[in-house]
């Protein structure tokens, strides 16, 4: 039980990066800060960005599961990253094709359904 709640501390701070991207997009000072912010992100996971673009959701699945079967929840910080990153990047369209793969995935998969989930993958598809 508490190597799980450990483990979900750290998913939370990730989350909070992610987070701080989002805010930092939208304020020109911050938005210098993302790409350290992202790759900070993909480092605390062992993923890059091309790792992601290359494999598939079950693979990249079984590769965030480690050994505590949390590959889920670091799947949608990969995928929110991806997003972010996509922000930055001069080609964004396969960035962006990923993350609403693997969020599509996550919600096929997750136990839990969320709003904020599908309001991503409809934002995506546009």
């Amino acid at each position: 039980m508490l190597k799980r709640d450990f483990i979900m501390v750290q998913i939370e701070e990730l989350g909070k990066m992610v987070a701080q991207m989002v805010l930092n997009r939208n304020d020109n000072d911050g938005a210098r800060e993302n790409p350290e912010l992202i790759q900070s992100v993909y480092t605390s996971l062992n993923v890059d960005t091309d790792f992601l673009l290359a494999n598939t959701p079950d693979a990249i699945k079984q590769a965030l599961d480690k050994d505590d079967a949390c590959g889920l929840p670091r799947m949608e910080l990969a995928a929110k990253t991806l997003i972010e990153e996509s922000y930055l990047a001069q080609e964004p369209a396969g960035l962006r094709a990923k993350a609403k793969e693997l969020l599509e995935y996550i919600q096929r998969n997750d136990s839990t359904f969320s709003l904020e989930r599908m309001a991503l993958i409809e934002e995506l598809r546009r």
